[in-house]
């Protein structure tokens, strides 16, 4: 279990925006911290956003902001942004005679938080500018942490819902060693990424959310919900890449402010943003989201702990993942599995009892208790249950790190997928 780490952050403040080179934003100072002596927000749901486009992202990211204010906030619900970015060009179209120009307010660096109001302009962010930071590091947890709790502060809600946006590895990013490449929140100014386990560490150091949501590519796996598994109550996001587009942020936050309930129906509005609005119309393409319920991620360890002790001691079903592996599907992480697929393998093929138990176990767990919706939407997305595993296709592919993960310290998985693999060369 992560230890909660107590740190002290400067508090932000609002620059003059005249001097960022980006004039037409508007700013205003930064709202004092409630007085806990005064009665609690009326409002239902505070949306805490944190995208990090210091990257490629660029473009995309103040489209997302856009999105937003076309929801804006409401009576019900807060919308508070966190947005860092580099200058980005639009990307060169050797075919085309005109080329795609540049959107306004695509001039500015740095970071800077805003809180949403609707407006109708579809280019231009005219929402409050609250703060500044010139070089703030987007793949700091401390900076995400500061953020979650400056935002609860400053919009109290009866419920919290925070999106981490940008690029994103899932496991990946574990630490050590130095230098890991993957993660999500990536910040290529810093060079840095938050982990996983910073991920959670940040959440619980910001005090916790109701749902927690990536909008960011192949975060879906057992490794990371298991890392997130005291963090919220829902885990929304995607075993597979997601478009270089994203949620959608004004069909998510217009579904939230119609029905903000509780927080299963809050991270189905996330759904109504991404798979529903991907699974129909122009903008069709085969996509993955899945919610998950992190309280039952021990337990899945405890069954995957079991099933794995029991398939390393058993030579015919190591065999077994290399006779049958090419039929499992693969992601843009070609070592990530569908982990009910794979189950599912060993439950119809296995010549042992025992195994054919454990993985039945495992199947049952994951249906009825720790995916609480799948959507797997196209003919791209076919055999996605909603969250991945790590075992790798042959055995160079395995990378040590994956035994620094706390999933790998709780379990014999990495132990198991080692043996696995090897036993192949």
């Amino acid at each position: 279990m992560l230890s909660l780490l107590f740190f002290i952050v400067p508090q932000a403040r609002a620059f003059q925006l005249e001097t960022l080179g980006a004039k037409n934003l508007p700013a205003t100072e930064v709202p004092a911290a409630p007085d806990p002596g005064r009665p609690a927000s009326s409002k239902k749901w505070t949306v805490l956003i944190y995208v990090s486009a210091r990257n490629n992202l660029g473009l995309e990211a103040i489209k997302d902001v856009n999105e937003m204010e076309a929801a804006g906030s409401t009576d019900r619900v807060n919308v508070v942004v966190e947005m860092g970015r580099i200058k980005c060009d639009p990307p060169f179209n050797p075919f085309a005679s005109v080329q795609e120009p540049l959107p306004p307010q695509a001039d500015w660096t740095g970071v800077r938080r805003f809180l949403i109001k609707k407006d109708s302009d579809p280019l231009t962010i005219n929402s409050p500018a609250l703060a500044y930071y010139p070089d703030a590091d987007m793949g700091d947890w401390k900076h995400l942490a500061e953020f979650i709790s400056w935002g609860k502060a400053n919009y109290p809600a009866e419920k919290y819902l925070l999106v981490v946006g940008g690029h994103g590895s899932g496991w990946r990013g574990v630490k050590p060693p130095p230098g890991a490449p993957k993660g999500i929140s990536y910040d290529e100014v810093s060079g840095n990424h938050i982990s996983p386990a910073e991920l959670a560490q940040a959440i619980k150091a910001g005090g916790g959310v109701n749902v927690y949501a990536s909008d960011a590519c192949l975060m879906q796996t057992m490794e990371v919900i298991y890392e997130l598994k005291d963090s919220a109550e829902y885990i929304v996001g995607s075993q597979e890449t997601t478009p270089g587009s994203g949620y959608n942020y004004e069909v998510f936050l217009k579904a939230l402010a119609a029905a903000p309930g509780d927080a299963f129906s809050a991270a189905q509005s996330i759904m109504k943003g991404f798979s529903e609005y991907y699974g129909s119309g122009p903008q069709q393409q085969s996509v993955t989201m899945s919610i998950v319920r992190p309280a039952h991620a021990a337990e899945m360890a405890a069954k995957m702990d079991k099933f794995a002790r029991l398939v390393a001691a058993s030579p015919a079903d190591m065999k077994l993942y290399h006779d049958k592996k090419f039929g499992l599907r693969s992601y843009d992480d070609e070592d990530a599995r569908d982990l009910y697929q794979l189950m599912k393998l060993y439950y119809d093929n296995t010549p042992t009892p025992a195994v054919k138990e454990a993985a039945r176990e495992i199947i049952v767990l994951l249906s009825e208790k720790l995916v609480a919706r799948n959507d797997a939407v196209g003919y791209k997305s076919k055999d996605s249950n909603g969250l991945s595993v790590y075992f790798p296709i042959f055995y160079m592919n395995y990378k040590a790190k994956y035994e620094y993960l706390a999933f790998s310290a709780a379990t014999y998985w990495d132990e198991m997928v080692k043996a696995v693999v090897e036993s192949k060369k």
